[in-house]
C-alpha cells in the first residue's frame, strides 16, 4: 500500500476494485488512474488510444517502408506487440494527412507557394474515398487473381496497412512543393501523375514482399486492379466525380453556346 504522501493517489483499480500491483490492473487490464482528469491528460489519452503517435506508430511506419513483407505476416501470426494494429495505424495516417492539409493551407500563402495547395485536393479526396475503397480494392484483387496463400480478411489487413502508408507518402508531396524552388503543383497533370506513380510504386513494392509475387507481374496486377477500380467508380458515380477525385484542380464544364 502507498501512504498518504505517495505519488499514487489510487491503490485500487477504479473499474473492478482489485488492488493494483503496477501500471495496469491484472484483472481487467485498465490502466491506473491518478487524480482528477485534466485537459492535458484527456488529449494525451485520446492521442494514445486513437491516434497513437508514439514509438509504436514510428515502428509501424518504418517497418511498412522497409519490410512490409514481414510486418503483416507477423500480425497475422499473432505477433502484435510493439506496433499498431491496422485500424489504429490507418486512423493515425488519416489524421496526419489532415494536419498536413491544415499546415499547408496556412504556410503556402505566406511563402507565396500556392501551387502546394493543389496537392491538397488530391490528398483530402484520397482520404475521403480510401476509407470506403480499401475494401473495394482488396476485394477486386481477391476476385481478379484468386490468391490461395491469403484469405480475404488477411488481404484487408494488408490493404489497411498499405493504403495507410500510401497516404503518409502522399502527405509529403505538398511539403516538398513548398520546399523546392519550382511550383510542382502548378500543373494538374503532374499532380495526378505523381500521386498515381507513388501509389502504384509503393503498392507494387509492398505486395511483392507480402505476396511473394514476381516484381513485374506484381506491377501489372497492381496497375490492373487500380485501373479496373477507378473505371468502375466512373461507371458508378460518373466521370465528373472521378475527375474531381483524380484531377481536383480541373473542372469539367460544358462550353456555353451562343
Amino acid at each position: 500500500m502507498h501512504g498518504p504522501g505517495s505519488a499514487h493517489v489510487l491503490d485500487y483499480c477504479k473499474n473492478c476494485s482489485i488492488p493494483l500491483a503496477g501500471e495496469y490492473c491484472h484483472q481487467c487490464g485498465q490502466r491506473r488512474v491518478d487524480g482528477k482528469l485534466t485537459l492535458g491528460s484527456f488529449f494525451a489519452d485520446v492521442a494514445r488510444r486513437v491516434f497513437r503517435f508514439d514509438k509504436a506508430f514510428a515502428v509501424t511506419l518504418w517497418r511498412m517502408l522497409v519490410a512490409p513483407g514481414r510486418l503483416v505476416p507477423d500480425y497475422l501470426e499473432g505477433k502484435r506487440a510493439g506496433y499498431l494494429d491496422p485500424i489504429q495505424y490507418f486512423i493515425s495516417s488519416v489524421f496526419v494527412q489532415f494536419v498536413v492539409t491544415a499546415t499547408t493551407q496556412d504556410l503556402a500563402p505566406i511563402l507565396g507557394r500556392e501551387s502546394a495547395i493543389a496537392w491538397l485536393g488530391q490528398l483530402t479526396g484520397v482520404v475521403a474515398v480510401k476509407v470506403l475503397t480499401i475494401f473495394w480494392m482488396g476485394t477486386l484483387w481477391r476476385f481478379m487473381f484468386r490468391p490461395t496463400r491469403y484469405n480475404l480478411a488477411e488481404i484487408y489487413v494488408f490493404a489497411l496497412y498499405a493504403f495507410g502508408t500510401t497516404g503518409l507518402l502522399w502527405s509529403v508531396l505538398p511539403l516538398v512543393d513548398i520546399a523546392v524552388p519550382y511550383p510542382l503543383g502548378a500543373n494538374a497533370i503532374v499532380v495526378t501523375a505523381v500521386t498515381l506513380v507513388v501509389e502504384i510504386a509503393y503498392m507494387t513494392y509492398a505486395i511483392w514482399q507480402f505476396g511473394k509475387i514476381p516484381f513485374w507481374n506484381c506491377a501489372m496486377r497492381v496497375t490492373a486492379v487500380l485501373a479496373v477500380g477507378y473505371l468502375l467508380l466512373v461507371a458508378i458515380v460518373g466521370v465528373e466525380h472521378v475527375a474531381h477525385f483524380l484531377l481536383p484542380t480541373v473542372k469539367l464544364t460544358a462550353t456555353p453556346t451562343t
